[in-house]
């Protein structure tokens, strides 16, 4: 049965190793998410710093991730995905050492710096080779644990935030405690196998064969058994990448790849143009401004939405194969745009009343905040990666995925970047806007992203190649779905 199918019980154990050690990246990307969101009230304390200083310290990171996106998307390709795991622990890793010992705001923003070029590595390889080691079947599930430890990174900081709020130099500690596991992680290096695609993709067909018949093999079936899986998965591999092993630049403005670089940018675009980044941040502010006027209390209240977050992305990653990426991303659309409504109207009401301390509206801007936790963790968080680590062809996915993680940390640069200037101009007004980017996803999710669930990888990127017949598919499934509302 599906759900038999889909069940992570039954996913091969060096699976899901593979899939939990390159998902370590994502968690420890949570940890430093969350802690920029406990230490900035700290640290705009300690280094006196303006609204514009602490808008550049926070985005600091993603504007170094474009690089090192689109710089570790060509190492993928050339050199392997495992050298670029590699890179990304070690930049990663030296950027949050120094960020705990810097003596000025200059040797912050640097090290963010340094710790955002391991990130937008990090972002791009981590699905990218749980997607290409994962049989069709359990795919959805296993590139979605990054976003799920992504969220139980933040959760961890969010708690560390609180329990070290009273303690002397806490942002130190805070930033400290995360850098210790990079190291580590970059010794993972010893355990991971290469992609089995990209050594097809190198001529390396013997080689791709030991390693597919290692990820495949499950304890105590037959070794002909799990052998003749693992050749007949390779088959299908070769097929599929056979005709295309140059990987050029130029293959990106080819007509069908050309789409589904489009599809990819905009999907990209959207998991931050509705303002994830600002939520998480500087939430604390938030929190502040509706009346919530201890430091403590502020950082108590993003442990609750840490944990929101890990509950639902969890709930997405066990039912995603089952529900289907395409739903769960419409679905997700409509949540977030009515909490942001909520949140930007609780906020108004708040502002014009002027009554200080915790107030109904308050109330109404932290319910928001919960309902938009829930429905970006249920779609937008791990969907967005697991869809852009399918449909590109496996020639040029890491070239394909550095563009769509640039226009995505550029756009979660953006949003980090402008979100205190624009409140100081309106509150409500930044939240209708983030929301007005949620009800177009809508309509864009429905339209132009095909539903992928248990579609093998080399199956998934012809579908771009009519992009008019991409639009009547989709708008056939959403009569269907509508017809089936009804009854």
């Amino acid at each position: 049965s599906l759900k038999e199918e889909t069940s992570l019980k039954g996913a091969p154990p060096f699976v899901k190793a593979c899939a939990t050690f390159s998902a370590m990246d994502s968690l420890l990307l949570g940890y430093d998410i969350g802690c920029i969101s406990g230490i900035l009230l700290f640290v705009q304390e300690e280094f006196a710093l303006t609204t514009h200083q602490v808008e550049v310290f926070a985005s600091a990171m993603n504007s170094a991730a474009l690089f090192g996106a689109l710089f570790s998307g060509y190492i993928a390709d050339k050199f392997g995905r495992k050298p670029a795991l590699f890179m990304s622990s070690c930049t990663f890793a030296a950027g949050s050492i120094l960020m705990a010992v810097a003596t000025s705001y200059d040797m912050l923003v640097y090290s963010r710096y340094i710790q955002g070029f391991g990130v937008g590595a990090g972002l791009l390889i981590s699905p990218m080779f749980i997607s290409e080691v994962s049989p069709k079947q359990w795919r959805g599930a296993l590139v979605t644990l990054s976003e799920v430890a992504l969220s139980l990174g933040i959760l961890l900081a969010y708690i560390v935030n609180y329990l070290l709020s009273g303690v002397d130099s806490q942002w130190r500690w805070m930033i400290g405690l995360g850098a210790a596991p990079d190291v580590l992680l970059a010794l993972r290096m010893l355990f991971l196998p290469e992609s089995p695609r990209f050594l097809v993709g190198k001529g390396k067909v013997e080689k791709a064969r030991q390693v597919q018949r290692r990820i495949l093999h499950r304890p105590g079936q037959p070794e002909k058994i799990s052998h003749a899986e693992a050749d007949a998965e390779l088959a299908e591999i070769i097929k599929g990448t056979e005709d295309d092993k140059e990987g050029k630049w130029s293959e990106l403005l080819e007509p069908a790849t050309l789409c589904a670089v489009c599809v990819g940018m905009v999907v990209a675009c959207l998991q931050h143009a509705v303002g994830i980044e600002s939520i998480i941040y500087y939430s604390t502010k938030i929190f502040q401004q509706a009346g919530v006027s201890s430091k403590s209390k502020a950082i108590l209240l993003t442990v609750s939405m840490g944990l929101i977050k890990l509950v639902c992305e969890t709930y997405s990653l066990l039912n995603v194969d089952r529900i289907g990426r395409r739903p769960l991303l419409m679905i997700g659309s409509l949540g977030l745009t009515a909490s942001l409504l909520a949140i930007g109207a609780s906020m108004q009401i708040k502002i014009a009343a002027g009554t200080p301390g915790v107030t109904a509206a308050s109330i109404g801007v932290f319910a928001g905040i919960v309902g938009y936790m829930a429905f970006h963790a249920l779609s937008y968080g791990p969907i967005t990666w697991l869809v852009l680590a399918e449909i590109f062809p496996s020639n040029i996915r890491g070239k394909a995925m550095g563009i769509a993680t640039m226009v995505n940390r550029g756009t979660s640069f953006v949003v980090a970047y402008t979100f205190l200037t624009m409140c100081d101009r309106s509150w409500s007004g930044t939240f209708y806007l983030y929301a007005a980017f949620a009800a177009a996803s809508f309509f864009f999710y429905g339209l132009f992203v095909p539903e992928t669930a248990g579609v093998r990888l080399e199956e998934i990127a012809p579908l771009f190649g009519d992009p008019k017949a991409l639009v009547r598919r989709n708008l056939g499934s959403l009569r269907a779905m509508v017809g089936r509302s009804k009854c």
